[in-house]
């Protein structure tokens, strides 16, 4: 008995593994691999493929270069200028989007597809869209901007002040089913029965909201974060198909600079250097979110 009680459970065992196979196989080849093969090029000098032979270990030259590199430097402030009004309107949008959803009226379906359409769609050609929609010229949006009578009209992304937070905005539009679902599934799981108190006890909406909603969904907005940071500095197709990086350098971020490094100038060392230094400060960020959710997340 205890034999096939044994077999039994080394089946269901190499079962698991066999499921969980695919994954690691997976992660191993496309994500643990290359952080490992690219911590290994930060100290060396391989930027030509004809130059294998050659290579040599330079210790941290790569890293000091990277604080002497003024165009490296600016990618970085403005991938994180990038990132804070992401974040922002990210959490906000979908945890209103997701209220909205998930209250009964006619068209709650089709909002939901309309929701969810962008994030299956090919992100160049959201981008050809709105390279059309936002023309200052000739676009929808300043034709009907003119109708209204402005006169100052915005040049959105051909304007070095505006095209960073423009970006930012369609970014959010295009990725905001994910967190949306995310919301949702947490607000239906708030229990009625603590709205039906707070309605005996004479609260408002809004004190329903700040004092159960909020704080019932609080695990949930802690993952919203999170995911919304890792998500605001994997921008690269976004920014490539509408502005690659212009107007000069306006939004030019962290990751389009280091495709570029690698792939435009062959300085495999220095992009992976670039690459590990945005993978070790979002490792921060997200250390220092997972400290601080005690002081506001509730289970």
């Amino acid at each position: 008995m205890l034999k096939k009680q044994k077999s039994l459970k080394k089946k269901e065992a190499i079962t698991g593994y066999l499921f969980m196979a695919p994954f690691i196989l997976g992660f191993l080849v496309f994500q643990f691999i290359p952080i490992v093969m690219s911590l290994v090029l930060s100290f060396i000098n391989f930027n030509s493929l004809k130059a294998v032979k050659n290579l040599k270990f330079v210790g941290f030259s790569n890293y000091k270069k990277v604080f002497s590199d003024d165009i490296a430097i600016q990618s970085f402030i403005r991938s994180f200028r990038f990132a804070i009004v992401f974040v922002i309107i990210m959490v906000v949008a979908s945890l209103l989007m997701a209220l909205l959803i998930n209250k009964q009226f006619y068209f709650r379906k089709t909002l939901r597809t309309m929701i969810y359409l962008p994030y299956v769609s090919n992100v160049i050609a959201i981008s050809m869209a709105w390279r059309i929609i936002l023309d200052p010229a000739k676009g929808p949006v300043n034709t009907f901007l003119k109708l209204l009578g402005v006169n100052n009209l915005p040049m959105w992304l051909d304007s070095t002040d505006m095209a960073l937070p423009t970006i930012a905005v369609i970014n959010i539009w295009t990725i905001m089913a994910f967190q949306t679902i995310i919301f949702l599934a947490a607000l239906q799981g708030v229990p009625k029965l603590l709205y039906e108190a707070a309605e005996i006890d004479g609260a408002s909406k809004i004190r329903k909201f700040i004092s159960i909603t909020l704080p019932m969904i609080s695990p949930t907005t802690f993952l919203v974060v999170i995911v919304s940071i890792i998500s605001s500095f994997k921008n690269y197709a976004i920014v490539l198909g509408l502005t690659n990086g212009g107007p000069g350098t306006a939004s030019r971020v962290i990751a389009l600079n280091i495709y570029e490094e690698a792939f435009m100038y062959n300085k495999y060392s220095y992009a992976s250097t670039q690459a590990l230094l945005l993978f070790g400060i979002i490792l921060i960020i997200t250390i220092i979110q997972w400290k601080g959710q005690k002081k506001w997340v509730h289970y």
